[in-house]
């Protein structure tokens, strides 16, 4: 079933949007994460998928009681962002987390291989996140030196077969997703949940029928381009 998926950035304890992943272009929506959630829950997500921006960069962010909250919800809660250790998998997973979303640890094979044998595909989801063909990690501020095929490989010797893909220069910008990209990683035969620059209905509705799984989405939802009624049209087609 294609999946479209909000998303809540959170940076500083606010809920925000960057532009080309950049730290330094914010714009910030709402004070309050869990009822930012609960606005999306009540509009018909079936999935939350939140990034914790600040782990990302290195500082304090969620608290164990605030994706308790967001658990609450009743509807499964994706965590990611800042997400380079076995505890701190655990913590969000004890927290009420569904699954936890990890991207800088691809680069570390061994990490990656413990994810995978500890926890496995089930409870960590991976991200790859591409920026200008190099694959983009700890808070999208190093190119890791890893080609498609190298991640592939890693990927599919540790038995996952879901990614989510990022076009991190078309985050938050509203130039459309890089369907390109997409296309690469389904013909690799990998299951992909899209993100990156959806702009409406229109380009939900392209990844759809390019064979995507699903779609995360975030500034469109933010700035009223794309409403319930849309997201509800192109679940229906």
């Amino acid at each position: 079933m294609f999946s479209v998926i909000p998303a809540i950035d959170v940076l500083d304890g606010r809920v925000v949007r960057l532009t080309e992943g950049d730290a330094h272009r914010v714009t910030v929506y709402h004070d309050d994460p869990v009822a930012q959630a609960r606005t999306f829950v009540k509009a018909g997500a079936r999935v939350l998928h939140v990034v914790d921006l600040s782990a990302a960069l290195g500082r304090t962010g969620l608290s164990v009681g605030q994706v308790q909250r967001l658990a609450a919800l009743g509807v499964p809660v994706q965590v990611g962002g800042g997400v380079q250790s076995l505890y701190a998998a655990r913590r969000w997973l004890d927290a009420g987390a569904r699954r936890v979303v990890v991207g800088s640890a691809v680069a570390n094979r061994d990490l990656l291989a413990a994810f995978a044998h500890e926890m496995g595909p089930d409870q960590v989801a991976v991200s790859l996140d591409w920026r200008r063909g190099t694959l983009a990690t700890h808070g999208w501020r190093t190119d890791a030196a890893l080609t498609k095929e190298q991640v592939a490989s890693r990927l599919r010797a540790l038995g996952w077969r879901a990614v989510t893909v990022t076009a991190v220069d078309r985050d938050g910008t509203g130039r459309g997703p890089d369907l390109d990209l997409v296309a690469h990683w389904i013909a690799e035969g990998f299951q992909v949940t899209a993100a990156g620059g959806v702009r409406g209905a229109e380009d939900i509705d392209a990844l759809r029928r390019l064979g995507a799984a699903g779609v995360i989405v975030g500034r469109a939802l933010y700035d009223g381009s794309l409403g319930a009624e849309d997201v509800a049209a192109v679940l229906q087609c």
